[in-house]
């Protein structure tokens, strides 16, 4: 009996993962994100066109996915490996940024570009700060495109920093998000 149960249990315990791998909302790519790291005598810039974006209908919110070694100096005087030390990429290799989106109040009024007031969480060190921010989304019938920009302070996310930055920085952090889109491709 036993030789016949194990075998169905494996079987099962391999099924569940595969289908639920398959309800899940793939990502949409090709999203660009900025952070600008502010310093005593300048402003280090960081670009990528390489965010992964996408709408869980179940929470009701956009995850946003940036590997950290996708962020390139926007200009000549950002160190190249600059937001890789401040961000730790080699323990935390990814940025996560869940944006709350209930798609019934997005698509509510109309299909002009309107800005809500949506709860944010940034993932970065591992550790996870919420905020209220102003986001613009413009609705579609299977996408969503929205922008938003905010600001965090080191200091407050308590984010280890290595020494060798601490005196070229002043803590500010600002993060843009410029018309990222998620589209529901499997429609």
């Amino acid at each position: 009996m036993i030789k016949f149960l194990l075998p169905v249990l494996c079987f099962l315990l391999m099924a569940v993962p595969v289908q639920a791998q398959q309800n899940r909302t793939p990502y949409t790519a090709n999203n660009s994100m900025q952070i600008s790291l502010e310093g005593a005598r300048s402003t280090y810039d960081f670009q990528s066109i390489k965010m992964l974006v996408r709408y869980d209908q179940n929470t009701r919110k956009i995850e946003c996915l940036l590997p950290i070694e996708n962020l390139l100096p926007a200009n000549d005087s950002s160190p190249v490996a600059m937001v890789q030390d401040i961000f730790f990429a080699s323990r935390y290799p990814e940025l996560y940024i869940e944006i709350e989106a209930p798609i019934e109040q997005i698509n509510a009024r109309n299909r002009n570009r309107q800005t809500l007031n949506s709860r944010v969480f940034v993932n970065i060190q591992g550790i996870i700060k919420e905020m209220v921010i102003p986001v613009t989304f413009t609705p579609d019938r299977n996408a969503i495109t929205f922008s938003t920009s905010f600001e965090l302070m080191l200091q407050d996310l308590r984010l280890r920093v290595p020494a060798r930055y601490t005196s070229r920085l002043t803590g500010r952090m600002l993060f843009t998000i410029h018309s990222a889109r998620w589209a529901d491709l499997r429609n």
